[in-house]
Protein backbone atom coordinates (compact mmCIF):
# COMPACT_ATOMS: atom_id res chain seq x y z
CA UNK A 1 0.00 0.00 0.00
CA UNK A 2 2.86 2.14 1.10
CA UNK A 3 4.67 1.95 -2.50
CA UNK A 4 1.68 2.60 -4.06
CA UNK A 5 1.01 5.47 -2.21
CA UNK A 6 4.46 7.07 -2.92
CA UNK A 7 6.93 4.67 -5.52
CA UNK A 8 10.05 6.90 -3.88
CA UNK A 9 9.28 5.77 -0.46
CA UNK A 10 12.79 4.07 0.53
CA UNK A 11 11.65 2.34 3.49
CA UNK A 12 8.25 1.33 1.88
CA UNK A 13 10.42 -0.57 -0.76
CA UNK A 14 12.62 -2.14 1.47
CA UNK A 15 9.42 -3.67 3.37
CA UNK A 16 8.14 -4.72 0.43
CA UNK A 17 11.75 -6.27 -0.62
CA UNK A 18 11.85 -8.18 2.84
CA UNK A 19 8.46 -9.41 2.58
CA UNK A 20 9.79 -11.34 -1.02
CA UNK A 21 12.89 -12.18 0.95
CA UNK A 22 10.83 -14.22 3.11
CA UNK A 23 9.09 -15.89 0.54
CA UNK A 24 12.16 -16.54 -0.95
CA UNK A 25 11.44 -14.80 -3.90
CA UNK A 26 15.05 -13.12 -3.60
CA UNK A 27 14.93 -11.86 -7.56
CA UNK A 28 12.38 -10.07 -6.34
CA UNK A 29 13.63 -8.84 -3.56
CA UNK A 30 16.86 -7.78 -5.16
CA UNK A 31 14.52 -5.48 -7.97
CA UNK A 32 12.96 -4.00 -4.65
CA UNK A 33 16.38 -3.37 -2.81
CA UNK A 34 18.17 -1.75 -5.63
CA UNK A 35 15.00 0.26 -6.13
CA UNK A 36 14.78 1.57 -2.72
CA UNK A 37 18.93 2.33 -3.44
CA UNK A 38 17.79 4.40 -6.69
CA UNK A 39 15.79 6.27 -4.46
CA UNK A 40 17.70 7.06 -1.71
CA UNK A 41 21.81 6.42 -2.29
CA UNK A 42 22.81 5.94 1.26
CA UNK A 43 19.61 3.79 2.30
CA UNK A 44 21.44 1.71 4.54
CA UNK A 45 18.68 -0.93 4.94
CA UNK A 46 18.81 -1.40 1.49
CA UNK A 47 21.95 -1.72 1.06
CA UNK A 48 22.73 -4.28 4.19
CA UNK A 49 19.81 -6.22 2.48
CA UNK A 50 21.16 -5.97 -0.44
CA UNK A 51 24.11 -7.95 0.37
CA UNK A 52 22.05 -10.49 1.75
CA UNK A 53 20.16 -11.38 -0.72
CA UNK A 54 22.96 -11.56 -2.85
CA UNK A 55 24.68 -13.58 0.17
CA UNK A 56 21.73 -15.92 -0.19
CA UNK A 57 22.09 -16.80 -3.36
CA UNK A 58 25.55 -16.66 -3.96
CA UNK A 59 26.61 -13.25 -5.75
CA UNK A 60 29.40 -13.50 -3.36
CA UNK A 61 31.54 -10.57 -5.21
CA UNK A 62 28.23 -8.41 -5.31
CA UNK A 63 27.58 -9.19 -1.47
CA UNK A 64 31.00 -7.55 -1.23
CA UNK A 65 30.10 -4.67 -3.04
CA UNK A 66 27.39 -3.86 -1.00
CA UNK A 67 28.69 -3.92 2.56
CA UNK A 68 32.23 -2.62 1.50
CA UNK A 69 29.39 0.28 0.66
CA UNK A 70 28.01 0.09 3.72
CA UNK A 71 31.68 -0.50 5.78
CA UNK A 72 32.34 3.19 3.99
CA UNK A 73 29.08 4.54 5.41
CA UNK A 74 29.72 2.58 9.16
CA UNK A 75 33.22 2.13 9.19
CA UNK A 76 32.87 0.47 12.74
CA UNK A 77 29.68 -1.48 13.13
CA UNK A 78 30.53 -5.34 13.89
CA UNK A 79 27.47 -6.38 11.80
CA UNK A 80 29.16 -5.10 8.14
CA UNK A 81 32.31 -6.03 9.48
CA UNK A 82 30.45 -9.62 10.02
CA UNK A 83 29.20 -9.47 7.05
CA UNK A 84 32.37 -9.03 5.13
CA UNK A 85 34.38 -12.13 6.70
CA UNK A 86 31.36 -14.70 6.63
CA UNK A 87 31.15 -14.16 3.02
CA UNK A 88 34.79 -14.08 2.30
CA UNK A 89 35.00 -17.34 4.13
CA UNK A 90 31.85 -18.82 2.29
CA UNK A 91 33.87 -17.64 -1.46
CA UNK A 92 36.80 -19.45 0.65
CA UNK A 93 39.28 -16.86 0.54
CA UNK A 94 40.53 -18.13 4.80
CA UNK A 95 43.23 -15.12 4.76
CA UNK A 96 40.68 -12.46 3.85
CA UNK A 97 37.82 -13.85 6.02
CA UNK A 98 40.32 -14.12 8.77
CA UNK A 99 41.52 -10.61 8.34
CA UNK A 100 37.94 -9.31 8.53
CA UNK A 101 37.25 -11.05 11.94
CA UNK A 102 40.68 -10.15 13.14
CA UNK A 103 39.09 -6.30 12.81
CA UNK A 104 35.92 -7.56 14.43
CA UNK A 105 37.66 -8.90 17.44
CA UNK A 106 39.00 -5.28 18.00
CA UNK A 107 35.51 -4.25 18.40
CA UNK A 108 34.27 -6.93 20.07
CA UNK A 109 37.22 -8.36 21.93
CA UNK A 110 35.23 -11.12 24.48
CA UNK A 111 32.86 -12.66 21.89
CA UNK A 112 33.80 -16.61 22.13
CA UNK A 113 31.89 -17.26 18.75
CA UNK A 114 34.02 -15.09 16.54
CA UNK A 115 37.50 -16.06 18.50
CA UNK A 116 36.31 -19.46 17.53
CA UNK A 117 36.12 -18.70 14.16
CA UNK A 118 39.17 -17.30 13.67
CA UNK A 119 41.36 -20.16 15.48
CA UNK A 120 38.67 -22.64 12.87
CA UNK A 121 40.26 -20.63 10.07
CA UNK A 122 43.49 -21.07 11.12
CA UNK A 123 43.60 -24.47 11.23
CA UNK A 124 42.21 -24.70 7.89
CA UNK A 125 45.02 -22.62 6.42
CA UNK A 126 47.48 -25.41 8.42
CA UNK A 127 48.49 -22.98 11.06
CA UNK A 128 48.02 -24.78 14.25
CA UNK A 129 49.85 -22.12 16.75
CA UNK A 130 47.39 -19.36 16.05
CA UNK A 131 44.27 -21.72 15.99
CA UNK A 132 45.36 -22.88 19.47
CA UNK A 133 45.69 -18.93 20.69
CA UNK A 134 41.94 -18.50 19.30
CA UNK A 135 40.05 -21.51 20.70
CA UNK A 136 42.23 -20.70 24.37
CA UNK A 137 40.97 -17.58 24.05
CA UNK A 138 37.36 -18.56 22.88
CA UNK A 139 37.21 -21.04 25.65
CA UNK A 140 38.20 -18.35 28.11
CA UNK A 141 35.38 -16.64 27.24
CA UNK A 142 33.07 -19.09 26.81
CA UNK A 143 34.02 -21.97 28.82
CA UNK A 144 30.76 -24.64 27.63
CA UNK A 145 31.07 -24.29 24.33
CA UNK A 146 31.55 -28.56 22.85
CA UNK A 147 32.94 -27.36 19.61
CA UNK A 148 35.80 -25.61 21.66
CA UNK A 149 36.14 -27.94 23.86
CA UNK A 150 36.51 -31.37 21.71
CA UNK A 151 38.68 -29.13 19.20
CA UNK A 152 40.91 -28.55 22.26
CA UNK A 153 40.96 -31.63 23.62
CA UNK A 154 41.56 -33.42 20.25
CA UNK A 155 44.45 -31.09 19.99
CA UNK A 156 46.47 -31.72 23.66
CA UNK A 157 45.55 -35.47 22.74
CA UNK A 158 47.07 -35.66 19.40
CA UNK A 159 50.26 -33.80 21.62
CA UNK A 160 50.13 -36.65 23.51
CA UNK A 161 49.48 -34.04 26.10
CA UNK A 162 46.47 -36.73 27.69
CA UNK A 163 46.06 -35.01 31.27
CA UNK A 164 44.96 -31.48 29.74
CA UNK A 165 43.13 -33.10 26.90
CA UNK A 166 41.23 -35.04 29.84
CA UNK A 167 40.29 -31.88 31.15
CA UNK A 168 38.46 -31.16 28.09
CA UNK A 169 36.81 -34.49 27.82
CA UNK A 170 35.61 -34.54 31.31
CA UNK A 171 34.25 -30.82 30.91
CA UNK A 172 33.02 -31.99 27.67
CA UNK A 173 30.90 -34.87 29.68
CA UNK A 174 29.74 -33.13 32.40
CA UNK A 175 27.94 -30.59 29.36
CA UNK A 176 26.84 -34.10 27.51
CA UNK A 177 26.89 -36.53 30.34
CA UNK A 178 24.24 -38.42 27.99
CA UNK A 179 26.73 -38.72 25.19
CA UNK A 180 28.94 -42.07 25.96
CA UNK A 181 31.92 -40.60 23.16
CA UNK A 182 33.32 -38.36 26.07
CA UNK A 183 33.94 -41.34 28.64
CA UNK A 184 35.51 -42.97 25.78
CA UNK A 185 37.63 -40.27 25.02
CA UNK A 186 38.94 -40.03 29.04
CA UNK A 187 39.21 -44.03 29.03
CA UNK A 188 41.27 -43.92 25.51
CA UNK A 189 43.61 -40.71 27.56
CA UNK A 190 43.76 -43.01 30.33
CA UNK A 191 45.09 -46.08 28.09
CA UNK A 192 47.67 -43.84 25.80
CA UNK A 193 48.91 -42.90 29.69
CA UNK A 194 49.41 -46.41 30.70
CA UNK A 195 46.68 -45.92 33.59
CA UNK A 196 45.10 -48.98 32.67
CA UNK A 197 43.25 -49.14 35.80
CA UNK A 198 41.18 -45.88 35.12
CA UNK A 199 40.96 -46.79 31.84
CA UNK A 200 39.12 -49.59 32.73
CA UNK A 201 37.11 -48.19 35.36
CA UNK A 202 35.99 -45.07 32.85
CA UNK A 203 35.31 -48.73 30.13
CA UNK A 204 32.92 -50.18 32.86
CA UNK A 205 31.22 -46.91 33.92
CA UNK A 206 30.37 -46.54 30.38
CA UNK A 207 29.52 -50.12 29.83
CA UNK A 208 27.34 -49.77 33.01
CA UNK A 209 25.60 -46.78 31.11
CA UNK A 210 25.34 -48.15 27.42
CA UNK A 211 24.95 -51.62 27.63
CA UNK A 212 24.37 -51.64 23.81
CA UNK A 213 27.40 -49.52 22.84
CA UNK A 214 29.51 -51.59 20.41
CA UNK A 215 32.92 -49.62 20.64
CA UNK A 216 32.55 -49.32 24.55
CA UNK A 217 32.73 -53.50 24.63
CA UNK A 218 35.52 -53.35 21.79
CA UNK A 219 37.56 -51.50 24.29
CA UNK A 220 36.42 -53.46 27.31
CA UNK A 221 37.83 -56.37 25.41
CA UNK A 222 41.21 -55.12 24.21
CA UNK A 223 41.79 -53.96 27.07
CA UNK A 224 41.00 -57.04 29.53
CA UNK A 225 42.99 -58.69 26.91
CA UNK A 226 45.95 -56.38 27.55
CA UNK A 227 45.48 -56.54 31.09
CA UNK A 228 45.15 -60.39 30.98
CA UNK A 229 41.77 -59.84 32.47
CA UNK A 230 38.74 -62.15 32.38
CA UNK A 231 37.10 -60.59 28.81
CA UNK A 232 34.39 -63.75 27.78
CA UNK A 233 31.65 -61.86 29.15
CA UNK A 234 32.23 -58.44 27.34
CA UNK A 235 33.09 -60.80 23.80
CA UNK A 236 29.71 -62.91 24.58
CA UNK A 237 27.84 -59.46 24.85
CA UNK A 238 29.93 -58.01 21.87
CA UNK A 239 29.08 -61.06 19.42
CA UNK A 240 25.39 -60.63 20.57
CA UNK A 241 25.88 -57.31 19.55
CA UNK A 242 27.06 -57.23 16.26
CA UNK A 243 25.21 -60.45 15.17
CA UNK A 244 21.70 -58.11 15.75
CA UNK A 245 23.72 -55.73 13.83
CA UNK A 246 23.99 -58.11 10.85
CA UNK A 247 20.33 -59.75 10.70
CA UNK A 248 19.20 -55.80 10.54
CA UNK A 249 21.03 -55.31 7.96
CA UNK A 250 20.64 -58.20 5.79
CA UNK A 251 16.80 -57.35 6.59
CA UNK A 252 17.45 -53.90 5.50
CA UNK A 253 19.58 -54.27 2.57
CA UNK A 254 22.34 -51.51 4.16
CA UNK A 255 24.63 -51.52 7.31
CA UNK A 256 22.98 -48.96 10.28
CA UNK A 257 24.55 -48.15 13.30
CA UNK A 258 21.87 -48.61 16.54
CA UNK A 259 20.37 -44.48 17.16
CA UNK A 260 22.74 -42.79 19.07
CA UNK A 261 25.21 -45.44 18.70
CA UNK A 262 29.25 -43.70 18.99
CA UNK A 263 31.41 -43.66 15.95
CA UNK A 264 34.49 -43.77 17.96
CA UNK A 265 37.01 -45.19 15.79
CA UNK A 266 39.03 -48.21 17.46
CA UNK A 267 42.72 -46.89 16.28
CA UNK A 268 44.55 -44.07 16.77
CA UNK A 269 44.40 -41.49 16.94
CA UNK A 270 41.17 -42.40 18.57
CA UNK A 271 39.49 -39.16 18.52
CA UNK A 272 36.95 -37.47 16.19
CA UNK A 273 37.90 -34.77 13.90
CA UNK A 274 37.64 -31.31 15.26
CA UNK A 275 34.64 -29.28 14.81
CA UNK A 276 35.21 -26.28 12.73
CA UNK A 277 31.99 -24.24 14.45
CA UNK A 278 28.89 -23.30 13.50
CA UNK A 279 27.71 -20.30 11.55
CA UNK A 280 27.46 -17.24 14.01
CA UNK A 281 23.46 -16.14 14.48
CA UNK A 282 23.20 -12.35 13.68
CA UNK A 283 20.36 -9.98 14.57
CA UNK A 284 19.96 -6.52 13.28
CA UNK A 285 22.42 -3.92 12.36
CA UNK A 286 23.60 -2.55 15.62
CA UNK A 287 24.49 -5.03 17.86
CA UNK A 288 25.20 -3.97 21.48
CA UNK A 289 26.63 -7.06 22.84
CA UNK A 290 28.23 -9.95 21.27
CA UNK A 291 27.59 -12.55 24.40
CA UNK A 292 25.86 -15.02 21.90
CA UNK A 293 26.13 -18.39 23.74
CA UNK A 294 24.28 -20.40 22.28
CA UNK A 295 24.63 -22.67 18.66
CA UNK A 296 25.39 -20.32 15.61
CA UNK A 297 23.48 -21.85 13.20
CA UNK A 298 20.60 -19.26 12.92
CA UNK A 299 21.13 -17.02 9.53
CA UNK A 300 21.05 -13.09 9.12
CA UNK A 301 18.05 -11.40 9.64
CA UNK A 302 16.99 -8.24 7.54
CA UNK A 303 16.48 -4.83 8.29
CA UNK A 304 13.08 -3.37 7.72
Amino acid sequence: IATQHDRYNAKALVNKGNCFFHKEEYDNAKEYYLEAIGVEANCIEAIFNLGLVNKRIGNYEEAIQAFDKLQTILPSNPEVIYQLASIYEMCGSNQQAIKWYNILVTRVPSDPSVLQKIGSLHYKEKDEIQALHFYQESYRYYPSNIDTLSWLGIYYAKSDLHEKAIQFFERAAMIQPNDVKWKLMVGTCYRKMNAYQQALKMYQDANAQYPDNVDCLKYLVMLCKELGLNYEAYAAQLKKLERGMELRSDSMGYADLEPGASRVPMQAPDYPAAGAGGERKRGRLIVPTHDEHAADDGGDELLP
